[in-house]
């Protein structure tokens, strides 16, 4: 498979079948973890900012001709830092105290994968193509390493050490200077891994793919020690897992895809909601565990309870 193809997997334009892109398309969506604010943004040329309390609109910021991937929250200040698939904006952070933006040291170019280390210290972003940069918090790269054979669509730093596991054409564990820990396939045929989440205990990892490329089916959830066992595997999506989240307790994970879809640690079906007409591509928590915030491919951002029961969508007017 070509990057050209796997660049058009990524922003929703399908060479076998999928969902086509959208200009009202919400990819991601975040919680803040002081509970004060929820992000989000996608092809709309602007970061959106909620009060997450009153759920009114705070503030939007401009990031124009770039589709907006990914934004992710500091764990511990009023900080965001943004990922998109453009040549203008690419990744940068904010300051939200300051209203102010940081530069990423040498970025030419940006694509999926964002996020935090577990104290805050360090921002790991994919680059196009095979690429991992890591950065400190004012924006100085600490390394830049290859980390997939095709493109890193998904990054998520361990719970409490400095390790990383990247998604793509494979699974790959790496440390914050980029030397490979393992890497490996999570299947026989050719696949599009597409998010990663550590479990908090730090013990195993989620991933949720696009499905196999030739068919685009058998879409799947896949539990993995880091070592590279198997633990579980869960099938039935129709539409791609883009964006997985557990809760702060590590008891449930929420993967947005065709429905919002609630899961043990285990990986047993809690709860679920259809959605029909509406692919549900951003997903995450409150940080008190009590709600689920979604967005999607029609522009909508919803507000779920932990059990995936409607509470109340919210937008800008």
């Amino acid at each position: 498979m070509t990057f050209y193809v796997f660049c058009m997997l990524l922003t929703g334009v399908s060479a076998i079948g999928q969902q086509p892109n959208n200009a009202k398309t919400l990819w991601t969506v975040a919680w803040s973890p002081d509970g004060k604010y929820i992000g989000s943004g996608g092809n709309q040329d602007e970061l959106i900012l909620f009060d997450a309390n009153t759920f009114e609109l705070v503030k939007t910021y401009p990031v124009k001709d770039a589709l907006l991937s990914r934004i992710k929250w500091h764990p511990s200040k009023n900080i965001l830092a943004i990922i998109t698939q453009g040549k203008t904006i690419k990744a940068r952070i904010l300051n939200l105290d300051k209203d102010e933006w940081i530069d990423l040291e040498g970025l030419e170019s940006s694509s999926r994968g964002l996020d935090w280390n577990f104290n805050g210290a360090l921002l790991a972003v994919s680059e196009l193509e095979h690429a991992v940069s890591v950065f400190t918090l004012h924006g100085k790269r600490v390394s830049r390493f290859r980390a997939d054979p095709k493109s890193v669509t998904g990054i998520d730093w361990h719970p409490t050490k400095n390790i990383m596991t990247t998604v793509g054409s494979q699974i790959g564990i790496y440390d914050h200077l980029g030397h490979p820990i393992h890497t490996f396939r999570p299947r026989n045929k050719e696949v599009l891994l597409l998010c990663v989440e550590w479990h908090d205990s730090g013990d195993f990892f989620v991933v949720g793919d696009y499905g196999d490329l030739e068919n685009a089916d058998d879409k799947l959830l896949q539990f993995w020690r880091p070592e590279g066992v198997k633990i579980n595997e869960i099938s039935g999506s129709i539409a791609e897992y883009r964006n997985i989240r557990w809760s702060t307790d590590g008891e449930r994970l929420a993967s947005a895809s065709d429905a919002l879809r609630i899961w043990s640690k285990e990986g047993k079906l809690l709860a679920e909601t259809k959605s029909s007409d509406d692919y549900l591509w951003g997903v995450d928590w409150s940080p008190d565990g009590d709600y689920i915030v979604t967005s999607s491919s029609n522009g909508k951002l919803v507000i779920w309870d932990k059990n995936a029961n409607f509470i109340r969508q919210i937008g800008k007017k």
